[in-house]
């Protein structure tokens, strides 16, 4: 069995990793543990932090290269859950992942270029596009099990969301990205109690289809102890 350690920015990450992944990957031979806050949120006692990597990328880098040193095990491996939205401009490779088209090549150009900065065969990078929220936008009348959602606000929502081939295409700024679209749908909307349990009444499945860069990830982590990953 693989040991999978998950660094993550902040609750609602956490809460999916643990809620989420990891029974769904315990029946593919992978463990996922505790997963582990990075840079300016890690924990601090038993304070639950917040979400978003501030201003620099240097602490969860330092903080992702001592992990791999602590764990040298073949049967470790090691991946990250972090927002492109919002994403430090000292990410390795930044100036020219976002110089590109839209967010999945961003994404794909950035995931290579940490991976090249801390050449560990084991650590798998992935950028959430743009945000975890757009797994809940790949059905978005999924809220209304969770919140009392006005019919035409939801329509609204909806009918925004299908002008994207996929919901990982929505951000477009600061007024229109994928949380910011459910807030505007849902005023009440908590992303760390909610988000997870939509996510998880979604299904990996449907996750999979409607958001391929995220599939593409969960299938890399469900082949770790398969010899293909």
């Amino acid at each position: 069995m693989k040991r999978l350690y998950l660094t993550v920015e902040g609750q609602t990450e956490a809460a999916f990793a643990t809620s989420v992944l990891r029974p769904h990957l315990f029946a593919f031979n992978v463990l996922v543990v505790k997963p582990r806050f990075t840079g300016p949120h890690r924990r601090d006692d038993d304070r639950i932090p917040g979400g978003g990597m501030f201003n620099s990328f240097g602490p969860a880098l330092r903080d992702i290269g001592r992990w791999l040193k602590e764990d040298k095990s073949r049967d470790a491996r090691f991946s990250m859950m972090v927002d492109l939205y919002h994403l430090p401009h000292d990410f390795p490779g930044y100036k020219a992942g976002m110089s590109l088209r839209s967010g999945v090549p961003q994404a794909v150009s950035m995931e290579q270029s940490l991976a090249t900065e801390l050449a560990d065969d084991r650590f798998i990078p992935y950028l959430q596009v743009h945000e975890f929220e757009a797994l809940v936008l790949a059905d978005p009348n999924r809220l209304t099990s969770v919140y009392d959602v006005r019919p035409g606000a939801l329509q609204s929502l909806c009918r925004d969301c299908s002008r994207y081939e996929t919901p990982e295409e929505i951000n477009h700024g600061q007024h229109s990205h994928p949380k910011y679209r459910i807030a505007e749908t849902v005023p009440e909307y908590d992303a760390n109690i909610a988000g997870p349990l939509l996510v998880e009444e979604i299904g990996l499945a449907k996750l999979r289809m409607r958001c391929p860069h995220f599939g593409a990830w969960l299938t890399q982590l469900e082949q770790l102890d398969s010899g293909i990953a």
